[in-house]
């Protein structure tokens, strides 16, 4: 059972070409294919090529998919899980295929305390990683970046303390 990390994914410049790729749904398979072998009796070998290209282990469900893509096209924003870790390689082949268009991608994987925020660019990405060693840092990411409640996020940290 993995890990899931919380994403809140942003979108800036949306272009017409972007707005009918969402169409089709959000899915990392559609921005970046993994090289998957032709044979994979463990699975081991599939799950690895598909974090090597989307930075996470599974796509999104079908369902997720439409409700991510609806949301970025009525918002600009959303939020989604996913497995282990964030989908930062698929959204960076995103941005390569949509160059004007904008994407942020906002991160925390509390299981593992990880959390970041990833800037992307005409398929260039700018990465800012944390592990939760400061707790103050990380308090105020999670109430600025991701809408946390900043006194239900502190009694947390309080009633692990204790």
């Amino acid at each position: 059972m993995p890990n899931w990390a919380e994403n809140k994914l942003t979108v800036d410049n949306v272009t017409p070409e972007f707005t009918e790729f969402l169409k089709g749904g959000f899915s990392f398979e559609r921005m970046a294919k993994p090289n998957r072998p032709e044979s994979d009796e463990s699975g081991f070998a599939t799950i690895s090529e598909q974090t090597a290209a989307w930075g996470t282990k599974w796509d999104l469900d079908e369902e997720t998919q439409q409700r991510v893509a609806g949301e970025l096209l009525e918002y600009d924003t959303v939020s989604f899980d996913t497995a282990w870790s964030p989908p930062i390689n698929a959204i960076e082949a995103l941005s390569a295929m949509f160059p004007e268009v904008g994407f942020t991608l906002a991160y925390n994987e509390p299981g593992m305390r990880f959390y970041g925020r990833a800037d992307f660019i005409d398929g260039a990405c700018s990465d800012e990683c944390y592990d939760g060693d400061d707790k103050e840092h990380y308090i105020n990411f999670l109430v600025d970046e991701l809408g946390y409640d900043e006194d239900a996020v502190r009694e947390e940290f309080e009633d692990e303390e204790e």
